[in-house]
This record gives C-alpha cells, structure tokens and sequence, in this order.
C-alpha cells in the first residue's frame, strides 16, 4: 500500500491513490469501495477517505449505494463517445491556443512522436503505439500554456483512460476486436500527420480542424469497438 505524505491533504492522496488502482485494473468496475475498509488499508480516519470517495463520485466514476458505500461504475459506450466529443473541442482549442509561441523543438518532438508510432505501427506493437499516441496529444495541449484548459482536459483524458482500461483487456483477448482497433490507430496517425504538417506550415486553423476531425472520429472508432466488446456472447446452437 503506498505511504501518505503530510505535503498536501490526505483526502487529494487518498484520492489519487485510488485512481491509480482503478486505471491499474487493481479496481474493476462493480466493486463496492467502502469508507472504513478503505481507512483501515491506509490506515487513517474515515473523513479523508470519505472525501476522496465523494470527489470520486464528483468526477463520475463511483455511484453511491449508500452507508459510506460506493460501487465502481462501467463508463457506458454513450458515454465514451460524449468525452470523446467534448476532449475535441478542447483539444482543438489548445491548437490554435499554439499560434505565435510553438517552440521548434515542440514541433520537433511532436514530429518524432509521429515516427515513433509509425515504427510501432509497422511491427504491431500497439501498446507502444498508444502509448506514443497519448504522448503526443499531452505534450500538444501542454504546448499550449492554458492552464484552465489543460485542468479541464484532465479529468476528461482520467475518465477516458477508466473507460479504455477496460476495454484494452478485452481487445487483446479478440482477434476481431484487435483488428479494429489497429484499422483504428491508422486513422489516428493519418491525422496526427496531418495536425504536424499543417502546425510545420504555420497553419493553426488547419491544425485544430483536423485535431477536432481526428478526435470526432475516434469516438465513433471507439464507441462502436467499446458496444462490440460488451455484447453478449450468443448462446451456442441447441445449448
């Protein structure tokens, strides 16, 4: 169990703690998460660790059942796709937030990160490749100096990153889902080639549209792999 720290207050730890099991899987969704099991593991009271289960369900992502008792919600395909929708707009908006003060060796990065997923694309190494995805996306945003925005793109990307931690165990388990989701990563680094060349180009509006474009049909991309994921299994002929 990590150690708390008096640095900040123990609730914001209790807090991050606890997103990090979520998005380790060490939480899956359908747990009860209660207050006085949770402040005996991290052996403190049960009020920081009532706080953080509150700002937890703030964010979305538990539901109450009531008596210092949460359960850990399933981020719903519907769902997937509205975060999706509002992170593209705001990513978007970080682009063109980029005019006038992109440093060229931001521009650089960006476009090493694009090699750097291509390479992993060629050898079928989709782990790294979203990985290198997710680093492109923040060091854009974090590019843009909007301190408002990135607080806000945060707790979107946290939810978004609950709902495909999940989803990513259930891609690597199907060859039919895997397929999908690398038809999809495809697209994804024909846009990221398209954000780079039109930012190397000076073109920010150009940029964000094709930001705004890439991130709308990411989450039709994944919505539709998330309802494929959890459909039921027919029941076998004469079972």
């Amino acid at each position: 169990m990590p150690s708390l720290v008096r640095t900040e207050p123990l609730y914001d730890q209790i807090y991050e703690i606890l997103w990090e099991k979520i998005l380790a899987l060490e939480i899956v969704a359908g747990t009860r998460l209660r207050d006085v099991e949770w402040a005996e593991k991290l052996e403190v009271s049960r009020t920081p660790v009532r706080e953080a289960l509150r700002k937890l369900q703030k964010d979305g992502v538990l539901e109450p059942v009531g008596h210092g008792r949460y359960v850990l919600k399933r981020i719903s395909p519907t769902e997937l796709r509205a975060l999706y929708r509002c992170r593209a707009v705001l990513e978007a908006l970080a682009v063109r937030d980029l005019a006038g003060h992109l440093k060229p060796r931001e521009l650089a990065a960006l476009a090493a990160l694009v090699e750097k997923t291509q390479t992993a694309l060629d050898a079928q190494d989709f782990r790294s490749a979203f990985q290198f995805n997710t680093e492109f996306h923040q060091r854009l945003t974090t590019a843009s100096g909007n301190t408002y925005l990135l607080l806000l793109l945060e707790n979107i990307r946290r939810l978004i990153l609950f709902a495909r931690s999940t989803l990513r165990t259930l891609i690597e388990q199907s060859d039919s889902l895997s397929g999908m989701y690398a038809e999809h990563l495809g697209r994804s680094q024909s846009y990221h080639l398209a954000i780079v060349a039109a930012l190397e180009a000076g073109d920010y509006d150009g940029a964000a549209r094709a930001m705004e474009q890439h991130l709308f049909n990411t989450a039709e991309d994944m919505s539709t792999i998330f309802e494929r994921a959890t459909q039921p299994v027919p029941a076998a002929a004469g079972a």
